[in-house]
């Protein structure tokens, strides 16, 4: 991989936003630090009443999950594929990955916080954690040592596992993505590189998908009360408006952990890719816009720090769709027509 960037990357107009989003960044106080999607993790609410499995609601969604996700299979076996872009704009989205991940790790590590604003470093060990991703926060941003600050990251994340357990290291798994993305990416030989690089975006994709579904699960289903105490402080509820009264703040809470976790099997199976990861962007740029609506400046600053890592990697799948290796359409029938059409030369006089 080369070492100097692109013209994309090094324009004053890139650098000049690059610079204006750390200091933006380190403005931003910790008052979202100790919670958790944006609420106190103590908070309680009055007569809330948590799904269950045999309920309607549950059923639908889970239908829907099951018409989604085999509509997905469907369609990837139909779609053309498409083709790969050249090496410089590959090299180009692979370097907003590296900034945007180095980036949103510094600014965390700068609150006190670990990988994510909620998860808040605390003894020595965790003070050992800030100073680690701080240093691998830099390296990326600076673009040296890339392979060792990916490494690193490793390190880190199983640091994370010992200081947060195990459902917050599923939650940020995809940083370990990142993480062999960029150390496949600048693997010292060619052809060490050559031989590996087949294989880092699905393990990217993948493990971005296993975040998904830990998130969607462990914050909005099975710990729905999180999400219905957001929505009570934050009317992002909009359906009952647009004439949907049955929508209720706990349908919209169950609705979007099912939604979440969609996305996330999508993004294992490797089908669709592009699509998913399109209405996934869609989905975080309205979370934005929605505490900017709001005039919450700050909790729209805190969500994008902590989307930045995400927005790189669906850039990167954008680019190159679900990889080269470990997707379903490997093991599907090839139902697409005219995939092997050739072009020919029509004589000037016809």
């Amino acid at each position: 991989m080369r070492s100097t960037g692109p013209k994309l990357l090094s324009s004053p107009f890139f650098m000049a936003g690059a610079l204006l989003t750390l200091i933006l960044g380190l403005q931003a106080t910790g008052a979202s630090a100790h919670v958790r999607w944006f609420v106190d993790t103590n908070v309680t609410i009055d007569n809330f009443v948590a799904y269950s499995i045999t309920d309607i609601e549950v059923l639908v969604w889970i239908a829907v999950t099951f018409a989604l996700v085999g509509t997905s299979i469907i369609l990837d076996a139909k779609l053309p594929n498409v083709r790969i872009v050249g090496s410089e704009t590959r090299h180009d989205f692979i370097e907003i990955l590296r900034i945007f991940t180095g980036m949103s790790l510094l600014l965390t590590a700068y609150e006190g916080a670990i990988v994510a604003p909620h998860l808040i470093a605390y003894g020595a060990f965790g003070t050992k954690l800030i100073f680690l991703q701080a240093i691998i926060g830099i390296l990326f941003i600076a673009n040296r040592f890339v392979r060792h600050a990916a490494i690193l990251l490793i390190i880190l994340h199983l640091g994370l596992t010992v200081q947060f357990g195990i459902l917050a290291a599923l939650e940020y798994v995809i940083m370990i993505g990142i993480a062999i993305f960029l150390l496949i990416n600048n693997l010292p030989t060619v052809e060490l590189r050559q031989q590996y690089k087949p294989f880092s975006v699905a393990i990217m994709r993948i493990l971005a998908g296993i975040s998904l579904i830990t998130l969607g699960l462990a914050e909005k289903l099975f710990g729905a009360i999180l999400a219905e105490s957001f929505l009570a402080a934050n009317p992002w509820n909009f359906l009952p408006a647009l004439g949907f009264d049955f929508f209720t703040d706990r349908l919209f809470a169950l609705s979007a952990g099912f939604t979440e976790v969609i996305f996330g099997i999508i993004l294992v199976l490797g089908t669709t890719t592009r699509l998913n990861v399109l209405a996934l962007s869609v989905v975080l740029l309205s979370s934005n816009i929605l505490f900017l609506i709001e005039g919450n400046n700050e909790a729209a600053l805190v969500e994008f720090v902590g989307h930045m890592p995400v927005i790189g990697v669906a850039l990167v799948l954008l680019l190159l769709g679900a990889g080269q290796r470990w997707k379903l359409r490997k093991l599907l029938p090839d139902w697409r027509k005219n995939t092997n059409l050739k072009t020919i030369r029509v004589p000037s006089d016809v």
